[in-house]
């Protein structure tokens, strides 16, 4: 999150290719909505839209365990 931090608003257009990358399921769910989903960094900016969604597909994944089949697609 530094490295976003660092020149938001020139990284902010690559976030969401970056953040595909990440490997969500290690990520521990409370330091994930704590120190990543919160920011408000990314809060009602137009190009976050897909990482919003992105942001929810990986709070399913970490409050719906029996359901990792289904959000993995």
């Amino acid at each position: 999150m530094a490295w976003v931090e660092h020149s938001s608003e020139d990284r902010l257009r690559d976030l969401y290719t970056v953040m595909k990358c990440v490997r969500f399921a290690n990520i521990d769910p409370y330091y994930f909505n704590d120190n990543v989903a919160e920011r408000t960094l990314f809060h009602g900016r137009m190009h976050c839209f897909e990482l919003c969604q992105l942001f929810d597909t990986v709070r399913s994944y970490h409050m719906l365990p029996n359901r990792h089949a289904e959000v993995s697609h």
